[in-house]
């Protein structure tokens, strides 16, 4: 039998105060706040670390659940199920009806969410009926029966001590606010992005200004305005240095038109140590141990300057870096290993190219079947792509056609990277499932699940989250829960996976 619970991980303020309290005492830098504390712990690998951590949860949504159970028609309904059952749920729950009621809940809420033992920046508004939900549906992103309320943000005064310059891996100069440290919703705040030098002059921000700060989000902390009553009668506009303070470089525009200053030289350091720790990421080639601490570690080394020599790095030299145990060494190589049969968007992302992202990366992998064909690519083929402009088609025509980057290729095809896409569609003739909505459901006796949905979008399907009337096919496994009981009610085919694989032409 499958009952899956969904919901959110938290530190409260008690634990989190306590938790720095100790990381104080054995001279440990504290977190910055509770959000980051709780984020950080689940990364971590030591099961019994992420015990230790005051970490709470708030369950409040199904995943798979077996057919035979009787699952309760509402939300309300689904969080008094999970209470009985002995799970910890939202602990403040409205209902209404009406857009006051709604209001008058919101407002409530703001009113009494500082006296909780945990930070909240907002009010997620639901549908209550389960089956109006399945009639809304969901895109891409998020589901339509469904939207988040976030409440003004909190804002602080304070000064503005210095403006710093960050270098992104793109080589993207960011200033930073340097500010005498402020209380904020929860946390400390000592630095705030500026953006870009256009950004500090419609602002007309400068060193030793008293500001106006505010999280974002309840997040990120941002500059809004500046108290010109309180400005200092020396003061003088803010002009950024047109250099690299990593390196030195003279900084450029790519057009004249962009509002963002690039160091121009590849091998900056701090452009090095963002490009291996992108192409690491979870989103990108998802290298378990290849954070921002170990690469900041091998670049210092010396042990790798690109994404390329990553694949000839050694045990011993891995292992011999600071709090790099011989085991975590070997877990991050395995990482390495297993990186080498990703699928080709997640390396074409990984790559750090320009305005390429994601979903950029996974468009030019359904019209490219590998990589060379994508080398090759003139500008035209590239534009002529859903998603692709005329900006992004010049970033990776320009990306593929430089020496050095075409050299990268031939060191990654050197180390065994996959090379193919699996997302490829011919343009020539539709994929067989083209137009098609298909839900997976269950455990298929040899796919795993994402591997399933690889099959599904190359064959030009899209594999959808919940079943509903615009359902084309549903793609069961073993103990498939409540997803095949409602497809079997809605009349809608049910297929096994060699049936899936009889449709996508394997």
């Amino acid at each position: 039998k499958i009952l899956e619970v969904r919901g959110e991980v938290f530190m409260s303020k008690a634990g989190f105060a306590k938790l720095n309290e100790k990381r104080r005492g054995e001279g440990e830098e504290p977190f910055a706040n509770p959000r980051n504390a709780a984020a950080g712990s689940l990364k971590m690998l030591d099961p019994q670390v992420v015990a230790e951590r005051p970490l709470g949860v708030f369950l409040y949504g199904l995943g798979e659940v077996s057919a035979e159970a009787i699952v309760p028609d509402t939300q309300v309904g689904v969080l008094d199920w999970l209470d009985q059952l002995g799970f910890p749920t939202p602990e403040r729950i409205w209902t209404g009806r009406t857009h006051d009621d709604l209001v008058a809940s919101i407002n409530e809420f703001d009113a009494d969410r500082h006296e909780l033992d945990y930070e909240t920046d907002g009010a997620v508004i639901k549908l209550n009926p389960l089956a109006l939900r399945e009639q809304c549906g969901a895109t891409a992103k998020a589901p339509r029966w469904a939207i988040a309320y976030k409440y003004a943000a909190e804002q602080a005064e304070t000064v503005l001590n210095a403006i710093t310059v960050q270098v992104g891996r793109t080589g993207a100069l960011t200033p930073v606010a340097e500010l005498e440290p402020v209380f904020i919703a929860g946390s400390t705040v000592s630095r705030a992005t500026l953006h870009n030098e256009e950004e500090i002059a419609r602002k007309d921000i400068r060193v030793g200004d008293t500001v106006i700060i505010e999280k974002a989000g309840e997040i990120i902390p941002a500059v809004i305005e500046v108290v010109l009553a309180k400005r200092p009668d020396e003061s003088e506009p803010f002009e950024l240095e047109k250099k690299c303070p990593e390196c030195g470089t003279a900084a450029s525009k790519s057009t004249e038109d962009d509002v963002v200053w690039r160091c121009a030289n590849p091998d900056c350091p701090a452009q090095v140590r963002g490009r291996l720790e992108h192409f690491c990421a979870r989103g990108a080639m998802d290298i378990e141990g290849g954070g921002e601490v170990l690469v900041k570690q091998i670049v210092a080394r010396g042990l790798a300057y690109d994404v390329g020599e990553l694949y000839r790095l050694k045990l011993e030299e891995v292992a011999s870096l600071d709090r790099m145990a011989e085991k975590s060494a070997q877990n991050f190589l395995d990482g390495l290993e297993v990186s080498k049969s990703r699928d080709l968007w997640r390396l074409v992302f990984g790559l750090g190219i320009l305005h390429v992202g994601a979903g950029v990366a996974k468009a030019l992998c359904r019209r490219f079947r590998d990589l060379d064909e994508l080398m090759h690519a003139t500008e035209d083929q590239l534009v002529a792509i859903d998603d692709v402009g005329e900006v992004i088609a010049q970033s990776v025509h320009r990306w593929f056609g430089d020496p050095d980057n075409r050299q990268l290729i031939g060191v990654l095809r050197k180390a065994g990277l996959n090379f193919e896409s699996a997302l490829y569609q011919d343009a020539a003739a539709a994929g067989p499932l083209a137009g098609k909505s298909l839900v997976l459901t269950g455990t298929l006796p040899n796919l795993k699940r994402h591997e399933a949905a690889v099959k599904i979008e190359a064959a030009g399907g899209k594999v959808v989250s919940s079943v509903s009337k615009k359902t084309d096919y549903l793609v069961a496994g073993e103990e498939a829960g409540s997803k095949l009981a409602k497809a079997e009610k809605l009349s809608i085919p049910v297929l096994g996976e060699a049936e899936l694989l009889r449709l996508c032409g394997d």
